[in-house]
């Protein structure tokens, strides 16, 4: 439990929103612990993810002060199509992927578009290795040839786990991919740990407990935090221009400047590099075929 003097001591430090439920939720301090928070009114603008400043309340309590402005935001639909933030200020992206259900590669590489807009790094985690990988193994070597880290596990038997728990560790970490790839085995596995340091807090009582919300940051070690969010295939990218979607294809982007039109679209322009480069196998035909539906996508 936390001493409210500590808080007074604290309370200009930084702070990670890491629940939130109407105007009330959870931040973390570094030197204090989890700490229980009321905002002056519902939601105020707050996102999970984001950093603020509080000051003490006589209930051991505190109030959100000054809430900073995020370096990156993970946005999806909402039902009525409006863009909204689901959790603020990621460091990582972790894909996960598997052989079963077997993979769409239009949906990695949107994944792969929104960590570099968000400028976050990207590791690629193929789970179920206890199933037979070989195919898929193959097909994402194209992706570590590009730079992107690639780990093997087995959430089922546990293997390689400390591979991930290393790769976590010193980021703002969420998981994502499509529905059935694992996320919530290798959530629950990592969770496990005895080293896991989390708290819930109800919106009723006010009491911490053992709940699942919306979206919720788990503090797995000494800086390093989980995201834990459903509803992760709605992600939107944030895109104005065609140049933002080339920058999630590293291949296409770093050969803007070799073509004729200093604007090709890598699409109908002639003397295109581009694709020129993909008829000769140098850049994947299956990346560019994404990369044009992308483009039809979003613009």
């Amino acid at each position: 439990m936390y001493n409210h003097e500590t808080l007074i001591k604290q309370y200009d430090n930084l702070a990670l929103i890491t629940e939130l439920h109407g105007n009330r939720g959870l931040l973390w301090n570094d030197a204090v612990g989890f700490i229980p928070f009321i905002t002056k009114k519902q939601h105020q603008g707050l996102v999970v993810g984001d950093f603020v400043n509080y000051q003490p309340l006589d209930d051991n309590s505190v109030v959100i002060d000054n809430i900073k402005q995020p370096f990156n935001k993970m946005e999806r639909l909402n039902k009525r199509g409006v863009k909204q933030s689901i959790v603020n200020n990621l460091t990582q992206i972790i894909l996960v992927v598997s052989p079963e259900p077997k993979p769409n590669y239009l949906l990695i590489d949107k994944f792969i578009l929104i960590s570099e807009l968000m400028k976050c790094q990207l590791t690629i985690v193929l789970n179920k290795i206890d199933l037979s990988v070989t195919k898929i193994e193959h097909k994402l070597n194209l992706y570590t040839g590009l730079g992107y880290e690639l780990i093997k596990i087995s959430a089922k038997t546990k293997t390689n786990k400390i591979n991930l728990v290393r790769r976590l560790q010193d980021h703002r970490s969420v998981l994502v991919g499509q529905s059935g790839v694992g996320k919530s085995t290798i959530t629950n596995l990592l969770l496990s740990s005895d080293k896991i340091k989390t708290r819930s807090l109800s919106t009723k009582s006010k009491k911490g407990k053992h709940t699942t919300t919306a979206t919720k940051i788990h503090l797995l070690n000494t800086n390093t935090f989980l995201t834990d969010t459903p509803g992760i295939e709605n992600l939107h990218p944030s895109i104005q221009l065609i140049n933002d979607i080339q920058k999630g294809f590293v291949e296409i982007y770093q050969d803007n400047f070799k073509c004729k039109y200093r604007d090709c679209s890598h699409l109908n322009e002639p003397s295109c590099q581009v694709k020129e480069n993909v008829s000769l196998k140098k850049i994947s035909e299956q990346r560019y075929e994404n990369y044009k539906k992308l483009v039809s996508t979003y613009l």
